[in-house]
């Protein structure tokens, strides 16, 4: 951001621009590292039972809402479609699949989150 301001309000103007642009960067590289994450989940052998690929499919930006300071965004693993197999919820199995105990590699999402403040400051430092 080289460029001149004649007035406070320009500058502020400008500010807010560049941190709203870094968030909503952070925010789409979030999303693509989660979805990473949860790809890497299926790449161990299934077993006996076969995969929906549900999880697969849900993670998603749940929005990217501007303040009056900058904005705010987030990512989450959607667990809005429901699947039931043996009498447990999504949310179990998401929950269980993170922590290693089903057939597919855990963590994605503590991986992803880990990431979350190097990028940003990564998309600040590129802006300001």
């Amino acid at each position: 951001m080289a460029k001149q301001f004649t007035n406070l309000n320009s500058l502020k103007a400008a500010l807010l621009e560049e941190t709203r642009a870094a968030v909503q960067s952070t925010v789409q590289k979030m999303y693509d590292k989660l979805q990473e994450n949860v790809d890497y989940y299926y790449t161990a052998p299934e077993g006996i039972y076969h995969r929906t690929g549900q999880l697969q499919a849900s993670p998603q930006i749940d929005g990217l809402y501007e303040t009056a300071d900058g904005a705010v965004g987030q990512v989450s693993i959607s667990t809005g479609t429901q699947y039931d197999p043996a009498g447990r919820d999504t949310d179990w199995i998401y929950r269980a699949a993170e922590n290693d105990e089903l057939r597919g590699h855990g963590g994605f999402w503590d991986k992803t989150t880990a990431e979350i403040d190097a990028i940003l400051a990564d998309e600040i430092k590129k802006r300001f």
